[in-house]
């Protein structure tokens, strides 16, 4: 109803009222979104859904997180608290992914063989049994971590390093440093390939690998116990030959594990260098101490290093493809690169042969570019070892492809197959907290990757992947306990040949 005080003219009313309609109308307009618009976001909205989808179902397996352990109860029976852990791996058959049917079903089953005598487990024994478990996958990256005499086993007081004529004592604790240098032949009565065979089934991967980790299990009488290979978890002996050449039986005591548990492998080929063995332990002495440490052994806690033995040559060492200070990888890498390009560069060598992996990115640009610096007549060398591993195999794929008949491989076969499944994560058990990593993105560096994989392939490996063939060495080279003890690098002397004389493998 309109105002009894409005004294505006009919006119000054009619043009009011005009104004207000059409004040309502432009409100109108305003709120009614074109219909152009509405299709055009049910349209993006739909792409959107279509894309997404496949692609959550796609990346889903590869991202998705083990569940979280249940909390631990104070004061539970060791039945109880070994009973909580197997339950907690029973999740691992969801998650891993590297798993065969057939080996998915073996392992259900040795889960349910564990549940029967969870009460007759001590850690040592939960540890070996959820390793023989977890290894029946097969894959590399697939393994109980941390199996480690010294860290949260115990451990005899001497460290073992493998060669070409057998296994050696490296490094001792000060009691017992008579006994560096001696070679081992057997332990607890069995010869050492006899014990390497016996770990064989706890540590998933090809048998190289299971080498390479055996001495971890060989210093302690505690798992050694677990797995049927020794008398007592407190003690182990050793059969050791003298410098006479008379073999004697040595039996040592083991001492506690001083370390929490760990949730990363151990290497034992790292107790090589006189330095990272004595960074890690006080009151320890070493067979190279008094010597000057080749250069491959010269700086183990350095993760990257380079240097120029020749004019015309470039040495890099990568023992770890991740980053420290005070430089990143990927940028000090990238420096080597453009240093060298103003250097008369025409060889180089990529050492890897301590490499257990890290993030691939890191080293790919300048695998591919390293080739591109050297001359067409140029030689790219690549050393490998049983330690080269993970991310350290990508690198070395990268280095063969985009090298091609340029590059030769010297040393040890990868410790890994060219085949394998990696990325996931790990799996703590509530109350032992071993740790089994497990996996859910597959690599192929052998073949590369069609869209025929695309539900199991690592999906950086489409952008990333090379089919690299076989790094098999071209050269193979293990070095002797005499050629360790002398300071010789034997792979690196092939190389320095083959320069010298332009020979060529074959």
């Amino acid at each position: 109803m309109a105002s009894t005080d409005d004294k505006s003219s009919p006119r000054e009313k009619g043009e009011r009222m005009s104004n207000e309609n059409t004040t309502h109308t432009a409100d109108r307009r305003k709120k009614r979104v074109p219909r152009w618009l509405k299709l055009s976001a049910i349209t993006i909205a739909l792409l959107a859904l279509l894309i997404l989808t496949p692609l959550a179902f796609i990346v889903y397996p590869t991202l998705k997180a083990y569940p979280k352990a249940p909390p631990v109860q104070a004061g539970v029976s060791r039945l109880d608290a070994n009973t909580q852990d197997i339950a907690h791996l029973r999740h691992f058959l969801d998650f891993e992914r590297s798993f065969t049917p057939e080996a998915k079903a073996a392992f259900a089953l040795a889960l349910s063989e564990m549940e029967q005598r969870a009460g007759d487990l001590d850690r040592a024994g939960l540890a070996m049994a959820t390793a023989k478990a977890v290894a029946l996958a097969d894959n590399g990256h697939t393994n109980v971590v941390g199996l480690v005499g010294g860290r949260s086993f115990n451990a005899v007081p001497i460290r073992f390093g493998w060669f070409a004529d057998g296994l050696f004592v490296i490094a001792a604790a000060d009691g017992q440093s008579h006994l560096l240098g001696r070679q081992v032949l057997s332990v607890n009565g069995k010869t050492a390939d006899a014990l390497v065979a016996a770990l064989r089934p706890y540590v998933g991967g090809p048998a190289n690998l299971a080498k390479e980790l055996a001495p971890n299990f060989l210093i302690s009488p505690e798992l050694l116990h677990a797995a049927g290979l020794a008398e007592t978890p407190a003690s182990s002996t050793y059969d050791m030959r003298l410098a006479d050449r008379s073999i004697v039986p040595v039996e040592l005591a083991a001492m506690p594990g001083t370390q929490e548990p760990q949730s990363t492998n151990f290497w034992p080929a790292r107790d090589l260098s006189p330095i990272a063995q004595a960074g890690s332990t006080s009151g320890w002495r070493h067979v190279l101490d008094g010597t000057v440490p080749p250069q491959y052994l010269s700086q183990p806690d350095r993760n990257y290093w380079h240097s120029y033995p020749l004019p015309d040559l470039l040495y890099v060492q990568i023992n770890r493809v991740r980053d420290q200070a005070p430089l990143d990888l990927s940028a000090y890498l990238s420096d080597i690169l453009d240093e060298s390009a103003e250097k008369p560069i025409r060889n180089a060598i990529v050492d890897l042969r301590f490499n257990n992996g890290g993030n691939y990115v890191l080293s790919a640009e300048f695998a591919r570019r390293l080739p591109e610096i050297l001359p067409p007549a140029g030689r790219l060398f690549i050393l490998t070892s049983g330690n080269t591993f993970s991310a350290a195999i990508s690198t070395a794929a990268w280095l063969k492809h985009y090298g091609g008949a340029r590059v030769t491989i010297i040393g040890e076969p990868v410790g890994d197959r060219m085949q394998f499944w990696g990325e996931g994560g790990l799996a703590v058990l509530p109350n032992s907290k071993l740790a089994i990593r497990y996996t859910t993105g597959f690599h192929d560096w052998q073949n590369g990757f069609s869209l025929a994989q695309l539900r199991t392939c690592f999906l950086l490996n489409y952008i990333y992947d090379v089919p690299a063939g076989s790094l098999e060495p071209n050269v193979p080279v293990k070095p002797t306990f005499a050629d360790y003890v002398a300071g010789e690098d034997r792979s690196m002397s092939v190389v320095m040949e083959m320069l010298a004389t332009g020979r060529t493998p074959g």
